[in-house]
């Protein structure tokens, strides 16, 4: 039988000493560890501070679930606003300008008229043919002007039944105004509509230029009973630029007539300005001055 090593005979199996071969020192030096005593009470606070901070978070907790449901139920309500799916308006900073509507008793603003200064010419010019007397509009009629229903009673006024002259005018910056007046010298009425033919003639005869190119404007018929008369406006430069001989006398075309009729009168072409304006009622041009 094998026997133990002596420095095992009174120890453990793994190389400690045993309680007897220990030193007697130790005891002294390494007293037993003993737990301290728990305070009275301390398990019950601690058992009631848990509790409390439970208590604590789930209120917490409710609170935050309780703002986010009230945000979601907000957000819901915004967008689900009366009126389904009725487009919203706008906001209440923005203004619309609403006017009210013209009272019924209260009469339209008479459109004004300028008299004109020159500028393009939208219509071709006259080649000594009769006038279409194509209108652009129906003007406003003026004082003294009938009806457009007397215009339909009266026939257009042949040359025959006119006498023409040149009458007065006007000037300023850079531009001057003559009018040409006709005058039903026959014993029955008659109508003019729209623009005359008129082109400048020398003593000879012989045409000067080209004829005058419509200046754009409305018009009505203007009706001449017996003596009546009616104008138009010739426009040209005053004596600016490149200027024509003047003429002698002036050749009109009435609206509508092949017939021309031949008349004395000065007028000067000058930077190739030479427009006239339809008929109107009296003997101050279109627009009457």
């Amino acid at each position: 039988m094998t026997a133990f090593p002596d420095d095992h005979r009174d120890g453990d199996l793994d190389g400690r000493p045993g309680p007897e071969a220990r030193d007697p020192l130790e005891r002294l030096l390494r007293p037993p560890v003993d737990f301290l005593p728990v305070p009275p009470g301390a398990f019950e606070h601690i058992r009631r501070t848990a509790a409390r901070r439970r208590r604590l978070r789930a209120a917490a907790g409710g609170g935050v679930a309780v703002a986010v449901a009230a945000g979601a139920f907000a957000v819901a309500g915004t967008l689900n606003a009366p009126g389904g799916d009725e487009e919203v308006g706008p906001p209440a900073s923005r203004t619309v300008a609403t006017s009210a509507p013209p009272s019924a008793t209260t009469p339209a603003p008479r459109p004004t008229t300028t008299r004109p200064r020159g500028g393009g010419h939208s219509a071709q010019p006259t080649t000594g043919g009769p006038d279409t007397g194509t209108a652009t509009g129906p003007a406003t009629p003026g004082a003294g002007t009938p009806s457009p229903s007397d215009s339909g009673t009266a026939p257009m006024c042949t040359a025959d039944q006119l006498t023409p002259s040149l009458g007065g005018g006007d000037a300023g910056a850079g531009n001057l105004y003559r009018y040409v007046v006709v005058t039903n010298h026959s014993a029955t009425a008659c109508h003019l509509a729209g623009y005359p033919g008129l082109s400048l003639l020398d003593a000879a005869g012989n045409q000067i230029g080209q004829p005058a190119t419509r200046q754009p404007s409305s018009y009505q018929p203007v009706v001449l009973r017996p003596g009546g008369s009616a104008s138009d406006t010739i426009h040209t430069a005053n004596q600016m630029g490149t200027c024509q001989p003047a003429s002698a006398e002036l050749r009109m075309y009435p609206p509508g007539s092949r017939a021309s009729l031949v008349f004395a009168g000065e007028v000067t072409i000058c930077s190739g300005e030479f427009t006239i304006t339809p008929f109107a009622a009296g003997t101050t041009g279109n627009p009457p001055s």
